[in-house]
């Protein structure tokens, strides 16, 4: 009988150091420390995609125009600094409706592509602060895109379309990181940044 209640004893005992290796493991998972750098290009698997789809943007946009002004944009009929943004996830492609202030409008359409370049680094722009930094980060969808309205003529000679989320967090990604987008446009008749915050969840 002693030594029955010594294995049951002995068992228990493995089975609770598993878990808590188990614990620790995933949290290790987690964790991020000083000069870590992640960039790569990987599959946009079903996981990645959930996360961004799941994402919410905020209902303005601005478009970068840096000192000169919107007089110098190529590839929008009329430009404006400020749109009304409208995001929707539709059978691989990502919509983006824009209208600005004197109600022009039109849309970009991305083609949402198979792969993703990730940029996971730490900033190192807080020191003395412990040892797990919060990580910058970005994803990158660049893939085909498709103009229409006041959009139509920058998407002629099948420029590229790249939504860039930006964010902040550990080792484990997910929504709740990205605080920002980008979508920069590139192409021989069309080439301009638009940019805005994310909605909170």
């Amino acid at each position: 009988m002693l030594k029955l209640i010594r294995c049951v004893f002995q068992l228990t005992a493995v089975a609770l150091a598993s878990v808590a290796f188990a614990d620790a493991a995933f949290a290790c998972a987690c964790c991020t420390n000083p000069g870590q750098r992640y960039v790569e290009v990987v599959q946009l698997d079903s996981g990645r995609r959930d996360e961004i789809e799941s994402l919410r943007f905020a209902k303005s946009a601005e478009l970068y125009v840096g000192e000169a002004g919107v007089e110098i944009v190529q590839g929008i009929a009329t430009p404006s600094e400020r749109y009304d943004v409208d995001v929707k996830w539709e059978n691989g492609h990502a919509k983006f409706a824009l209208r600005d202030e004197a109600g022009h409008e039109g849309t970009l359409t991305l083609a949402v592509p198979d792969k993703i370049t990730i940029f996971e680094v730490d900033p190192r722009d807080s020191p003395g602060q412990g040892t797990e930094p919060t990580l910058y980060k970005e994803w990158k969808l660049t893939g085909r895109v498709t103009g229409a309205g006041v959009f139509n003529t920058g998407s002629e000679g099948k420029p590229l379309l790249t939504l860039i989320l930006q964010g902040r967090g550990n080792s484990c990604t997910s929504a709740a990181d990205f605080t920002h987008w980008t979508l920069v446009m590139q192409g021989t008749k069309g080439y301009y940044t638009l940019f805005g915050a994310l909605a909170k969840p």
